[in-house]
């Protein structure tokens, strides 16, 4: 009888969030190496994989099986998006023959977000901010101070330090950051910014940036509705001056996200705002 050769070698590579301004002034915290893992489980003639994300958003997994003598239920390198708080089996090895050795190992990555989202682009985003209260868009899509490249589509709101901060659309509260009591426009700046992350049921993630130090009036896993109060605006960061930085982003391919347009309701309809324009909440 030949001996199971099953090696549970894992090779787990965190993958960092993109370098660019956007990302790192209102990015995700690092996301931890054991909020996501990978168990193996026998099943007759082979071996099942199960993996748990013990995150509140959810995340895309590549995983790479080594597979000698069996062969896999789903495709190999394998892609797949396990969602938040969940645990799901994603593959089956079953044994080829019986009478022979068989083994495995395997290798997997994993970041923040789905790959598969896909944003509702009908969706008429709320103004986040007070109904009644106006507000300039100071630098708007592919703004030339800081809104190029992956975070071309962001937002920056003139607003006063304690202003308000209201969700643009319904969601779950994935991350919070409220320690930090600086901000400006070194370096040294560029991942102190307070922030709200709010996913979307599509998949998307809505960021509001640059909150005052304790600034955040919500929890991680709360479910918001548009229009809720979640925080009040600062100077955290990488800043020049007090504003409310807002952003629709999507994960990409290997971990990162891109940022995406969005149109928002005003009196004029749903439009695309326009920077240097005033803008009243309804």
């Amino acid at each position: 009888m030949n001996k199971e050769r099953f090696q549970n070698i894992k090779s787990i590579r965190l993958v960092a969030i993109a370098l660019s301004v956007i990302l790192i002034v209102s990015g995700f915290k690092v996301i931890q190496d054991n909020s996501v893992t990978i168990e193996k489980r026998e099943i007759k003639n082979g071996v099942a994989l199960y993996a748990s994300n013990s995150n509140y958003y959810p995340v895309t997994i590549e995983l790479d099986a080594e597979l000698t003598n069996m062969t896999s239920s789903e495709s190999n390198p394998l892609i797949t998006v396990l969602n938040g708080r969940s645990k799901e089996k994603i593959a089956e090895m079953k044994v080829k023959d019986p009478k022979s050795s068989w083994g495995m190992k395997y290798s997997y990555i994993f970041y923040q977000g789905s790959i598969l989202a896909k944003h509702n682009d009908k969706e008429g985003y709320r103004l986040p901010f007070k109904i009644g209260e106006q507000h300039r868009l100071d630098q708007g899509y592919n703004g030339k101070f800081s809104h190029s490249g992956e975070s071309r589509y962001s937002l920056d709101f003139n607003m006063k330090e304690g202003t308000e901060v209201y969700s643009s659309r319904a969601g779950i509260v994935v991350e919070t950051e409220e320690s930090y009591s600086k901000g400006g426009s070194g370096k040294s700046f560029l991942d102190k910014a307070n922030y709200v992350t709010i996913l979307h049921d599509d998949g998307t993630f809505a960021q509001y940036s640059h909150l005052r130090k304790n600034g955040v009036s919500v929890r991680i896993g709360q479910k918001i509705k548009a229009g809720e109060r979640i925080g009040y605006s600062g100077a955290t960061g990488y800043v020049t001056g007090p504003h409310l930085h807002f952003t629709v982003l999507k994960a990409k391919k290997g971990g990162g996200f891109i940022s995406i347009p969005v149109k928002f309701a005003t009196k004029d309809g749903i439009i695309t705002l326009k920077e240097k324009e005033t803008y009243t909440a309804y």
